[in-house]
């Protein structure tokens, strides 16, 4: 009877305010929103190599840019790093404990290199329909390298990727007032896709946009050279998916075996099981040492086991 009561009054309460809540539920989506565009423009600002490179990463990865942004990054390293310590951390020793503190405070980091690979991958393959729109749109706009960018951001299609790419690019060369912050704009491009021909790519840019160079030749020649790369990448192609697959489940689905072996063969309860891992120094650390590992392993598979079209 209680329970029908409260039910009954939250329901009214919540009837009553319906409107409310859902004006203040929509004020607070424009907030959030206003502040994440907030941290979308790319600064100028020159803070140092560390908070340059960070900058850069987010730029490419996440399309933002500002010194608030890089600020919030490590902050969120360093919240990382502390609650790892306040749950893990002060039942290890203190050499694993100084490991599984650098481990957490550097996983915002890692999680953005994964994108960032990830985006260079898929970047790296849409090569030929990104050089043929922007060859084409360099000689429609009569050699004009900033405008051939802005409308191959605009109307490429088939490849987002590079569509979101130049995007940012085109954005960027609107507001570049100098030399130098069109050569760190070039270079963020380069970084994007970060493969032989897309070095060869910001090169040309580079000598289009600063020196005035014409270089449809030059592009052309490029484009035939991915073309015949990805022949022969298809001729010679190997699959080998056994390691990324053994990482991606085996490995997982063996730590869940130790949970089925320990309640069904050892006679343990889910909550002994939970206890023992959880809530003893020998657990805690058995189970960083794996967590670690895991990571590593996995960061490892994808840098040495990377899928890109080059040259």
């Amino acid at each position: 009877m209680v329970v029908f009561l409260l039910s009954v009054l939250m329901l009214g309460v919540f009837a009553a305010t319906y409107d409310y809540m859902k004006d203040l539920y929509h004020a607070l989506g424009v907030l959030v929103r206003r502040y994440i565009d907030s941290l979308r423009e790319s600064e100028m600002n020159d803070r140092g190599e560390v908070f340059e490179t960070v900058r850069s990463l987010m730029w490419i990865t996440m399309g933002m840019g500002t010194d608030r942004a890089v600020w919030l990054f490590f902050g969120i390293s360093a919240l990382s790093g502390t609650v790892a310590l306040l749950t893990l951390g002060l039942r290890l020793s203190m050499g694993l404990r100084l490991l599984t503190v650098l481990m957490a405070s550097f996983m915002p980091f890692m999680l953005l290199r994964i994108r960032l690979e990830k985006i260079r991958v898929r970047g790296s393959r849409e090569g030929e329909i990104l050089l043929s729109e922007l060859t084409d749109n360099y000689k429609i706009y009569y050699y004009n390298m900033r405008e051939a960018i802005e409308k191959t951001a605009s109307g490429i299609r088939d490849a987002p990727n590079s569509k979101r790419i130049l995007t940012d690019l085109a954005r960027g060369l609107e507001r570049a007032g100098t030399d130098k912050a069109v050569r760190r704009l070039l270079e963020e491009f380069g970084l994007s896709i970060n493969t032989s021909w897309s070095n060869t790519l910001n090169n040309l840019l580079y000598f289009s946009i600063l020196k005035g160079i014409r270089v449809e030749e030059a592009l052309e020649d490029l484009e035939a050279t991915i073309m015949r790369a990805r022949e022969v990448e298809e001729y010679s192609k190997r699959q080998l998916n056994e390691p990324k697959l053994m990482i991606r489940y085996l490995v997982p689905v063996c730590y869940l075996l130790t949970v089925v072996g320990g309640t069904r063969f050892f006679g343990l309860s889910a909550s002994e099981f939970l206890q023992y891992q959880f809530q003893t120094e020998a657990g805690v650390t058995w189970f960083t040492v794996f967590l670690i590992l895991y990571i590593i392993s996995y960061m490892a598979n994808l840098y040495f086991s990377r899928n890109k079209l080059d040259l």
